[in-house]
């Protein structure tokens, strides 16, 4: 019965202070230099990512006492097969259009922002199935970007 109390009391004083960790204010968000930070952070981690899931997967190797590879006639016993070629090349086709939009996002981090908006419409023309969503936020990130360049001056004078 005691047991039971002390359990009971415990659950009433955490359930208040999870209350309490609700009601902490959301930060504020952050500006548009900030999410292209993130999303060149994010296509360098699916590159390194890409590269890690090659080695995932069930493979297995059996090792198979039997005829010798230079009877057979093979060319090159160490060509890859057909299994991976067609999942590689696609990692492969992936990675150039994200080092591609990567090097949009870093014309706008250089400041270059007119580049950097032409550049990523390019790329959307070019590849209009790739990352739509982080594209289309970005040519929006790149405009309004644009817009603050040009009514700061316009408030200066």
């Amino acid at each position: 019965m005691k047991l039971i109390l002390i359990a009971f009391i415990a659950s009433m004083l955490v359930i208040p202070a999870r209350a309490d960790e609700k009601a902490a204010p959301a930060p504020a968000k952050s500006g548009w230099s900030d999410f292209f930070k993130n999303l060149k952070n994010t296509l360098a981690q699916s590159a390194v990512g890409g590269e890690r899931k090659k080695g995932r997967g069930a493979q297995g190797v059996a090792a198979v006492r039997g005829e010798s590879q230079a009877k057979k006639n093979i060319s090159d016993p160490n060509e890859p097969g057909i299994k991976g070629d067609m999942k590689s090349s696609k990692a492969k086709k992936e990675l150039g259009y994200d080092m591609e939009l990567e090097a949009a996002i870093d014309l706008l981090g250089k400041g270059k922002l007119e580049e950097g908006l032409k550049a990523l419409e390019a790329f959307k023309v070019a590849h209009p199935k790739h990352r739509t969503g982080d594209v289309d936020k970005a040519i929006e990130g790149a405009k309004a970007m644009i817009a603050e360049q040009g009514a700061a001056p316009a408030a200066k004078e």
